[in-house]
């Protein structure tokens, strides 16, 4: 480094595109942390103005952003086809370091860090500016003050266009937002998504999402609602933030509000902590051929590197290889939805009851529950009953597990895969031993919390009715009015606070 200011003392880290130095301000007499843009020797001289910008963009957006939870960016310099980018020195771990040294964090300090990270966010929203990438490994959380919010490297302002037009995304696929997987704009909605995602972490000790492989973990965000184990304000605010419709989301305000009641609550509202559970298999780091998009900074590590075997997110570079990735994580998601319940619930093994299973219900023209179906469900708790007659299940009757509601949905299978074929009905008696089968060997797993669960709760098994069962569709017989219905509820018929099944 030329520059006769700051002297490079040596290198903290490496990643990306960039690497990371310990610096000294010769002027100031301060230690600075330097960023230099390293770029790959193929890339094309057309192209390496285009990785200058995007570097010096993220320099003048985190410049211009002033929070007490985002790293201040000191100065630039450019030089002899170099680029450094001096900012504060943060001598901390990130979140996901701390995490795997110090376990979960509790209720008070995680709602803390929820609202330096949300003021950070509204900060860079406010600028026009969206983070993209707000992740554990992006969290530098000091021993004592603020939280820090590092790497604006992709930072997107929303009225500016993209630098190029590759259309490829990089980041983790366990902290993209449902909307963003599926190529929408950017938008302040996708932080809020990615900070409950983190939060998810940050208390658990683990993702919401990490599965084994890049294609799971993206069938895992797009289909699945994982439950956190914290009740109360903190478990309403994860919950709420890791909504899948940006439009039902929780707002920034709302957060704010859930946030300082998670600070100041006591008694039933703290945390619920129950035993932990094992980790997902660590997710292999998915490579590929160099993109715009890749000239992502690695935010600096100041502490030594972790201990072997330490969890780290899914580095991705969602590009044309994303084809493919659907299409086995469809197969994997058409197994563990359809194959694999149908076999469980036809295998009829195990009890076919318990004292707390209620009457069977029969669902369709002339059944107990006489309408067609029952809808796709977006939420899995409903202010809203299994009885005989029973009015039809309405959008307002889904809320958040953390409201106050009467059931949930304890677990859905097909009685029959064939829908091709004009399977005869297998009879009341049949499908209710199917049916009996399936959901009581989810209501006494483990997926359902608390004790004497037979005692204190009870649940409903729906099956279809034969009239349901006949009907035909123009490519075959409607599979879901072949399904089972599984809900669960209090056995007094009070109302439900808090989840009772676990993600």
């Amino acid at each position: 480094m030329g520059n006769r200011r700051y002297r490079l003392v040596r290198e903290l880290g490496r990643g990306g595109m960039g690497a990371v130095w310990l610096g000294q301000d010769t002027v100031l007499g301060r230690d600075v942390a330097v960023k230099e843009l390293l770029l790959p020797g193929n890339v094309p001289a057309a192209e390496r103005a285009v990785y200058q910008e995007r570097v010096l963009r993220e320099a003048r957006i985190a410049s211009q952003l002033q929070d007490p939870a985002i790293v201040t960016v000191h100065d630039l310099i450019s030089e002899d086809d170099q680029t450094f980018i001096v900012m504060e020195l943060i001598k901390a771990p990130t979140l996901d370091e701390s995490v795997d040294l110090d376990g979960p964090l509790g209720v008070k300090a995680a709602a803390t860090l929820a609202m330096q990270l949300l003021n950070a966010l509204e900060a860079a929203h406010s600028a026009g500016v969206v983070h993209r990438d707000v992740k554990p490994g992006n969290v530098m959380v000091p021993g004592k003050g603020t939280a820090k919010l590092t790497d604006f490297g992709i930072a997107q302002s929303i009225d500016d266009p993209r630098l190029t037009a590759t259309g490829t995304l990089i980041g983790s696929p366990a902290y993209m937002s449902p909307e963003r997987l599926a190529g929408g704009e950017a938008m302040p909605a996708w932080d809020l998504w990615a900070l409950g995602a983190t939060l998810f972490y940050a208390t658990e000790g683990r993702g919401a999402f990490d599965r084994p492989t890049t294609s799971a973990t993206i069938l895992a965000v797009m289909n699945e609602r994982p439950v956190p184990r914290v009740t109360g304000p903190l478990g309403e605010l994860i919950t709420g933030l890791l909504e899948p419709d940006p439009n039902r989301r929780l707002s920034a305000a709302a957060a704010h509000r859930l946030i300082e009641r998670a600070l100041h609550s006591t008694g039933s509202e703290l945390t619920q902590q129950l035993e932990p559970v094992e980790p997902p298999a660590p997710a292999p780091v998915i490579s590929g051929p160099m993109t715009v998009d890749s000239m992502v900074m690695a935010p600096p590590v100041i502490l030594p590197p972790a201990p072997p075997g330490r969890r780290r997110p899914i580095a991705l570079i969602l590009s044309a290889t994303l084809t493919p990735l659907f299409l086995v994580g469809a197969l994997v998601l058409l197994y563990f939805t359809v194959f694999k319940p149908m076999l469980e619930g036809a295998g009829l093994t195990g009890p076919e009851s318990t004292p707390a299973m209620q009457p069977v219900l029969t669902l369709g023209p002339g059944g107990d529950l006489p309408y067609d179906g029952l809808r796709a469900f977006q939420k899995d708790c409903l202010k809203w009953t299994p009885a005989k007659g029973a009015r039809e299940i309405k959008t307002g009757d889904e809320v958040g597990c953390y409201l106050e509601h009467e059931t949930e949905v304890l677990d859905t299978f097909p009685a029959n895969f064939d829908t091709e074929k004009d399977v005869p009905y297998p009879g009341t008696a049949e499908l209710t031993k199917i049916g009996g089968t399936g959901c009581t060997r989810t209501f006494l797993s483990s997926k359902v919390t608390g004790q004497d669960k037979e005692k204190t709760l009870r649940y409903w098994v729906v099956i279809p009715t034969e009239e349901a069962w006949k009907v035909k569709t123009e490519n075959g017989y409607r599979r879901s009015s072949r399904i089972v219905h599984c809900f669960v509820g209090k056995a007094d018929g009070t109302a439900i606070m808090g989840p009772l099944m676990q993600s």
